[in-house]
């Protein structure tokens, strides 16, 4: 049975103070006062944080689908929590880099999403709700992941597209399991299917690209071979419906092998 209400962090009262100072905090954007000039250890590190805010959008939408099916052995409201407020801090975060060419604009179209995204997936999670989350969630991604390429063309070198690629593939494994359960849920059209299928030949084509990134350190590549591993698997269970269990299992693990990656590269 769906559940009636969320009881998140986010309903209560001190919820709508954190999401004020937010918007606050962002409204000092406008001016974009924060330097431009940061080194490359900073903004790789930036680079991967913007990308864990892509992950993030796939995340929120992909815990709404197991709450509306009933799938509340995985604890999704308690990750769609998770989510939201990691969602925020990271608009926090990247404030200060408002000033590198992009990103103050887009940072200013996800606020201008927010509120009404936000306020749709807390609600109880129906069917009905999924065509203008799965609308609004796209252009959250898009916009974030719009934030990564300007960072990365500010760093200018091969490492920052790296630490790019690395962190696409997490929000890659989140997405694919987003969609999978879309298809489950009975969202079956063209559209559907083939987000779930380049986003299946999106990470592979990302693995490759990394396992031959002539700087990885003999740690990255060990990871790396498991994280192909385990996509190996992830993969052929995608093929076969009511297999959301096994997915959900492969796909945290997936997603740790390439959250660790991500943060090495970004040190390098």
């Amino acid at each position: 049975m769906i559940k009636k209400e969320l009881r998140l962090y986010f309903s209560s009262g001190s919820s709508k103070l954190f999401l004020l100072l937010i918007f606050l905090c962002l409204s000092l954007i406008i001016p974009g006062t924060a330097s431009a000039e940061v080194d490359e250890l900073t903004l790789n590190k930036a680079i991967d944080r913007a990308g864990l805010q892509r992950m993030l959008t796939q995340r929120m939408l992909k815990s709404y689908c197991q709450l509306g099916q009933d799938q509340f052995y995985i604890k999704p409201d308690e990750k769609l929590n998770d989510a939201l407020e990691r969602f925020e801090e990271g608009l926090i975060f990247l404030k200060d880099f408002a000033a590198i060419p992009g990103v103050k604009d887009s940072l200013n179209s996800i606020i201008a999403i927010w509120p009404q995204y936000k306020t749709l997936i807390l609600e109880p999670a129906i069917k009905e709700n999924i065509p203008e989350l799965v609308q609004m969630n796209e252009k959250l991604l898009s916009l974030s992941h719009k934030i990564v390429l300007d960072l990365e063309k500010k760093s200018g070198k091969e490492l920052g597209k790296v630490v790019n690629v690395s962190g696409r593939q997490r929000m890659l494994s989140q997405r694919i399991e987003l969609f999978y359960l879309l298809r489950d849920w009975g969202f079956t059209g063209e559209y559907y299917s083939n987000e779930l299928a380049k986003s299946r030949n999106a990470f592979t084509a990302g693995l490759d690209y990394l396992n031959n990134y002539e700087g990885n350190t003999e740690e990255i590549k060990i990871i790396l071979a498991k994280a192909g591993k385990s996509f190996n698997l992830f993969s052929n269970s995608l093929d076969d419906k009511n297999n959301a269990f096994l997915v959900s299992l492969t796909v945290s693990q997936l997603l740790k092998y390439m959250n660790t990656v991500t943060n090495l590269y970004s040190k390098l």
